[in-house]
């Protein structure tokens, strides 16, 4: 066999699909990730299979929709569960995963030899000072004598970043990848995840980063949020969000709402940073890296900030997503739908290696990645949000929705109304591929019916 790539992760959480400098119309710079993503292949209509962060990760680890993985509550992935790591370790890579996987137990073994993890504390279930056992962020804080901010210090999370810049979870992914790449004997071909904690909240950056960006630059606009007013019923009380005014764009606080904007972009810098020091100590001529986000966030978007309503819209369901290194034939960009997690059946692919399973749900794009002539297939179907009981089918220009118990969808033209404002369910001219993705989604939420919830 010829020799095999280094296979190369590199993963934000919460970042939207345009939150980054190569797709971005705004003041945000990410030379780093651009200059990445022009030498390789560009998915610009990339897909997660989620709208929120554990059942995403469940897919990036699988290849499956993660309605069709084991779980456990709250959609953790249940461990002896079949990996991407558990896979390509046994075929010889050696496996590592550092920063942010959301994973329960924190330290549950899905298949890495060498983990460092960073997690979000509060985002679990079980308060932080009642875990048997937190992550090695935090173990490492207390070795430096700092109390952690996440949930022992109070209004910890404020910003700027209250400690040295050292000490901040970009900087600590950065610094543990680059000492873990170092000191690794590079005997084996390397399987390597660099999982970035943010830019999803806190919204902290270090005091250089948290003024990187004027506000008066970050544009939300309160009018935004009339993209829903054509929607039905029950899309529209979803997205007034009356129970829940923190998620709403509040007209009187614009300059609170650019504030946590420029923030957000200043976190997305820093990590455009640490790739830069990262990417320094990678061998890409034989590397295949693969960047992607969970999911996205609204941003302002729909009159919302943050992620909740999970709704699969492109503001939550559409991710950045690219490959590069030398195995790749760059150069070009992809306009067809797909999945992020295509990348579990690609990387399988580079390192030569069956899956245990025929039935993933990822597509193997390694024929479009090395060669030029290539494309992303047009006409395939892609999903997400299947276990959020809101799935959302895509093919070429159409997006469906729907409500799972409320009996109410849309089908929006995503090329002539990018904001999915107009519904074209009941129009002649739609019947067709109304029926299809209908019948797509009715597949898939029979797997969902047929287990128990999480």
């Amino acid at each position: 066999m010829a020799e095999r790539p280094d296979i190369v992760l590199v993963m934000t959480d919460q970042q939207r699909h345009d939150q980054i400098g190569y797709a971005s119309d705004g003041p945000l710079q990410t030379p780093t990730i651009d200059a990445l993503a022009a030498a390789g292949v560009v998915f610009e209509t990339a897909y997660s299979g989620s709208t929120t962060c554990v059942p995403a990760r469940t897919s990036l680890m699988t290849g499956l929709l993660d309605h069709r993985a084991p779980y456990d509550a709250p959609y953790a992935l249940h461990q002896g569960t079949w990996t991407l790591a558990h896979a390509l370790r046994a075929a010889g890579y050696e496996t590592a995963l550092i920063g942010k996987m959301h994973f329960s137990p924190i330290r549950a073994d899905h298949g890495f030899e060498h983990v460092r993890s960073c997690e979000h504390l509060d985002a679990y279930t079980v308060p932080a000072a009642e875990q048997p056992e937190l992550d090695h962020y935090h173990d490492w804080l207390a070795e430096a004598g700092l109390p952690d901010w996440r949930y022992e210090v109070p209004k910890g999370a404020r910003a700027p970043y209250i400690y040295d810049e050292a000490t901040h979870p970009t900087s600590w992914v950065r610094d543990q990848t680059i000492d873990f790449l170092r000191n690794r004997s590079g005997d084996r071909p390397l399987f390597l995840v660099v999982s970035f904690p943010h830019p999803h909240p806190p919204l902290h950056p270090p005091a250089r980063y948290a003024r990187r960006y004027d506000p008066d630059d970050c544009v939300i606009d309160p009018a935004w949020a009339s993209v829903n007013d054509g929607l039905p019923r029950r899309f529209r009380k979803l997205t007034a969000q009356d129970d829940a005014l923190q998620r709403r764009v509040d007209p009187e606080r614009l300059p609170h709402h650019r504030q946590r904007l420029a923030y957000t972009y200043g976190l997305i810098t820093q990590i455009d940073d640490a790739l830069a020091d990262i990417v320094d100590h990678l061998t890409l001529e034989r590397t295949f890296l693969f960047f992607t986000s969970d999911h996205g966030d609204f941003a302002g978007h729909r009159g919302l900030v943050r992620k909740v309503p999970w709704l699969p819209f492109d503001d939550l369901a559409r991710v950045p997503c690219f490959a590069t290194g030398g195995v790749v034939a760059g150069g070009r960009r992809e306009a067809a739908p797909m999945q992020s997690f295509d990348f579990v059946a690609t990387a399988l692919s580079f390192a030569g290696v069956e899956p245990e399973q025929d039935d993933l749900d990822a597509r193997d794009l390694r024929g479009v990645l090395t060669d030029p002539a290539a494309s992303v297939a047009p006409d395939r179907t892609v999903f997400s949000a299947i276990s959020m009981r809101c799935p959302m089918a895509r093919r070429g220009r159409y997006k469906y929705i729907r409500l799972l118990g409320w009996g109410q969808e849309v089908l929006f033209d995503v090329e002539t109304d990018p904001e999915e404002s107009v519904n074209l369910i009941g129009g002649d001219d739609v019947a067709e591929i109304h029926a299809e993705l209908s019948a797509a989604v009715d597949r898939e939420v029979a797997v969902l019916k047929d287990r128990p919830g999480p």
